[in-house]
């Protein structure tokens, strides 16, 4: 925007000499006629500016707002305290002290990273077990989960603010939940040394699905890719995101591989934009 109305200015400028120095009439009524058009078009290249500036303020603050939607989804709130309630109405409150504790900490954690779009790996993984706590205890055997973190991973390496989380909850919601026999989820996360990447790999054994391609495309998973597409703008290594099914029956496929790469050395640091 500055840079157009430098521009203009110095048309404006320019076409102001032109007309002190025009000899007739004529040509000073042409020079101010052109030197009107100048400043209307400067005006208008002004507004356009504004425009997109205020466009990408708005997407930037509505991406926050996502961010927190996905983290502390009024569905699943809704359901943990029912089951925290239900704990305590059958006298068990053991039970219910354990899943209040862990509701507890989800929340603060996710009210801590208000804004933040990278955090530490530590937090994405204690953020996922508290979520998966209270998923198994509401959905007990209908699934189960692993998680291996090889033993050279930082755990205070940046990752994308629950862009893992994200492919957990798929995982578990659109895969696992899917099926009427249980299932399992696997996370494991590992290390690429030569390309100084992280590797986040989420394996499930529920329905195949390609979220890249479906029609259909959870709000989680849009949220990732708003996340990871304006995350990539700005740095010039990309997180990479892949999909493919885990293993094939008869023929057809089942389950679903999501792959993660993020480069370690990544800038998480969005600004809404002001030019």
């Amino acid at each position: 925007m500055k840079r157009n109305l430098i521009v203009a200015a110095a048309v404006l400028v320019a076409i102001a000499l032109a007309s002190f120095f025009a000899e007739t009439f004529a040509a000073k009524l042409i020079v101010m006629l052109v030197m009107a058009a100048a400043a209307v078009v400067a005006l208008l290249l002004q507004k356009r500016q504004n425009k997109k500036a205020l466009e990408s303020q708005a997407a930037y603050f509505n991406l926050k707002t996502n961010l927190i939607k996905t983290s502390l989804d009024p569905h699943f709130l809704f359901n943990a305290i029912n089951s925290v309630s239900y704990s305590i109405h059958k006298d068990d409150t053991n039970t219910a002290s354990e899943n209040l504790g862990t509701l507890s900490k989800l929340m603060r954690t996710s009210l801590e990273n208000i804004g933040n779009f990278g955090h530490e790996l530590s937090t994405e993984v204690s953020f996922i077990k508290n979520y998966l706590a209270l998923e198994k205890f509401r959905f007990k055997e209908q699934f189960d989960f692993t998680f291996k973190m090889m033993p050279y991973v930082n755990d205070m390496a940046k990752v994308p603010s629950f862009s893992i989380f994200c492919l957990i909850e798929n995982a578990l919601k659109k895969g696992v939940l899917s099926r009427q026999e249980p299932g399992h989820i696997a996370l494991t996360i590992d290390e690429d040394k030569n390309n100084n990447t992280l590797v986040v790999t989420v394996a499930d054994d529920g329905l195949f699905r390609n979220p890249k391609t479906d029609a259909d495309q959870p709000h989680n998973v849009k949220v990732l890719n708003e996340l990871i597409a304006r995350l990539n703008a700005i740095n010039d290594q990309k997180i990479a995101i892949s999909y493919s099914a885990k293993d094939r029956v008869d023929g057809e496929p089942r389950g679903c591989v999501a792959e993660m790469r993020i480069p370690l050395d990544f800038s998480y640091l969005l600004k809404p934009s002001v030019d």
